[in-house]
């Protein structure tokens, strides 16, 4: 069957802390590896597949040696290495996508990808039409601070601690800049586009919009909303936490990449405002406005 739901981003929006207590419900299912990233990669080789670095397919291949571990001690079935073993070897299209998601009354599937909020309007076309009662859930963040959570996470990858302005020096800032100015990079912060795109094909009730400031602020409540969006009515499973899954670190902005990306992204905060209007949006407008002046 093809997915009851997805959440589509925004990357560094919370969708691991959403991923982590959808995982604690027994009425959802999710792919045992998080960002398949089906929807928005091409179909790899099996050449790719068995030996790629690209981390989703890495992450696939040791579910299937967990899934071959449970096999042998007696932990796992042949049902759940089946599921792993198609899953990383299989041939990546709509059909074999399908394929992953159980067919079980009282069972709501689904996949989280922060990749899919760009996806094209062809590619949403074709999803709608295997599944017109297809769920959305978009989770946004503040489009600087998201920018920001993103680039910090490069610099961090590179093999240094912080991103501080007394830690980097102009080669290296040049370089963050450059990253900033991807037009790619700055897609993940489009949302006012992204969700026009959604909005063609799929009517509003079937978007959910959520926003990051609620993780910390109402987590529960929160959680809630998104289960209730899903069609579950029981209260959670457990108490969604707190804290953030995979925060920062609580780096100090540089400000000249901060300024740069206030100034790219000014006027994608002005959109998001216009189109909700709240409180949330409302802070993201004035803090663009602020570090772009």
């Amino acid at each position: 069957m093809f997915p009851d739901f997805l959440c589509i981003g925004a990357q560094k929006a919370g969708t691991t802390w959403l991923h982590d207590n959808l995982s604690q419900q027994p009425e959802v299912w999710l792919p045992p590896v998080k960002e398949l990233h089906v929807l928005d990669h091409p179909s790899p080789s099996l050449l790719k597949r068995v030996f790629g670095s690209r981390r989703y397919h890495a992450k696939a291949r040791a579910n299937v040696k967990s899934a071959a571990m449970g096999l042998l001690n007696g932990s796992g079935n042949l049902e759940t290495f089946k599921t792993a073993w198609r899953l990383a070897y299989g041939k990546r299209d709509l059909d074999w996508y399908s394929l992953l998601f159980p067919s079980q009354p009282g069972l709501v599937c689904g996949e989280i990808c922060p990749g899919y909020a760009r996806l094209s309007p062809q590619v949403i076309s074709s999803l709608v039409e295997r599944n017109p009662k297809l769920k959305i859930i978009y989770l946004l963040r503040d489009p600087l601070d998201r920018a920001w959570s993103s680039v910090a996470m490069h610099f961090r990858k590179q093999g240094r601690q912080t991103i501080i302005k007394e830690a980097i020096g102009s080669a290296e800032r040049e370089q963050l800049l450059g990253r900033i100015r991807n037009p790619t990079f700055l897609s993940h912060c489009r949302y006012d586009e992204n969700i026009s795109n959604w909005l063609r094909y799929l009517p509003a009730d079937q978007i959910y919009f959520g926003f990051f400031e609620r993780i910390e602020a109402e987590p529960s409540e929160y959680l809630a909303d998104i289960l209730r969006f899903l069609g579950i009515a029981q209260k959670p499973a457990a108490a969604a936490p707190t804290e953030r899954v995979n925060p920062g670190r609580g780096e100090t902005r540089d400000p000249i990449i901060e300024r740069e990306l206030g100034i790219r992204l000014l006027d994608e905060a002005v959109r998001v405002d216009a189109r909700f209007g709240n409180a949330y949006t409302a802070q993201w407008l004035a803090h663009a406005r602020a570090v772009a002046s």
